[in-house]
């Protein structure tokens, strides 16, 4: 069976419910984003946010749009996804917030309420991954000389490398990739107009544990992995309000027998839950208090 996406699973849910979700993901008229000083409040809010539609998160470009299951909807400045690429270059900094391919490997901001978990998902750092084989010896080398040498754009990073290490440039993005996904690298600023942050070749890079306050990175330090994960799984579901239950096993990369033991703890604990049917949904605490009773 297929997975319901927004523009199917919303229209299915109780009256009240959907009204909530409508505003959370601010999608009514009201509510829908005019400004990038409102987007960096969606953020703060939902604390995970997806910058463009495809993912069950909330979404800029959907609340830009007032409107869900926007398959890309061109580049143009007057479209909500060009608007939201444009808003991009300032957000991390503006908000502050984290930048990074990480639900469904999509661009994801993330605000300050879960750094520490993303940050303890590998609290080794780089070292620690390689030694788990989590990271291949190329993200190895990469993040080890961003260490070495300090923040250094994606272009200037491979420059470097050339000279001591034989490199194409699939393996190197595939690298970047690699130390992205798992948090363990974060990009910054540009400096160079018209440059976003998800563009590898010219933004700067730094180790995450580096860019972070060091009262997060303190905290990072008491959280385990499994903590860590089952938080950052939680806090997307509360993003999200309500979601199908498949989705929720494509979001992280997490092999699917991790996810669903975090998922069966997170439900035992009643941080969220799960409404039985054809397509079980799982929905936040906030909105299990306002579910009509069966």
């Amino acid at each position: 069976m297929s997975i319901l996406s927004k523009s199917k699973l919303f229209p299915m849910l109780p009256d009240g419910v959907r009204g909530r979700v409508t505003e959370n993901h601010r999608l009514s008229p009201s509510r829908r984003l005019k400004s990038r000083k409102q987007a960096g409040e969606f953020i703060l809010e939902r604390c995970f946010v997806s910058v463009y539609s495809g993912t069950e998160l909330p979404s800029i470009q959907e609340a830009i749009d007032g409107r869900t299951g926007l398959a890309g909807n061109g580049n143009g400045i007057s479209t909500g996804q060009g608007i939201a690429s444009i808003w991009l270059s300032d957000l991390p900094e503006a908000v502050p917030c984290l930048f990074g391919t990480f639900v469904k490997r999509r661009p994801t901001l993330v605000a300050r309420k879960h750094w520490a978990a993303l940050l303890a998902m590998e609290g080794e750092g780089f070292r620690g991954a390689r030694e788990r084989n989590r990271i291949s010896p190329a993200a190895f080398r990469l993040a080890d000389c961003i260490e070495r040498d300090g923040p250094v754009t994606g272009r200037a990073l491979r420059d470097r490398l050339a000279g001591s290490v034989r490199m194409d440039g699939r393996t190197f993005r595939k690298a970047l990739l690699e130390l992205e996904k798992l948090w363990l690298i974060v990009p910054g600023r540009s400096g160079q107009p018209g440059r976003n942050v998800h563009d590898a070749a010219s933004c700067v890079w730094e180790l995450t544990k580096r860019w972070v306050p060091d009262e997060t990175a303190r905290e990072a330090v008491s959280m385990t992995r499994r903590h860590a994960m089952r938080s950052l799984l939680v806090g997307a579901v509360e993003s999200a309000g309500a979601v199908d239950e498949k989705a929720v096993y494509r979001w992280f990369g997490w092999p699917r027998s991790m996810t669903g033991g975090l998922m069966d703890e997170a439900l035992s604990a009643e941080e969220c839950f799960r409404v039985d049917g054809p397509s079980p949904v799982i929905i936040s605490s906030a909105l299990a208090e306002i579910w009509p009773e069966a």
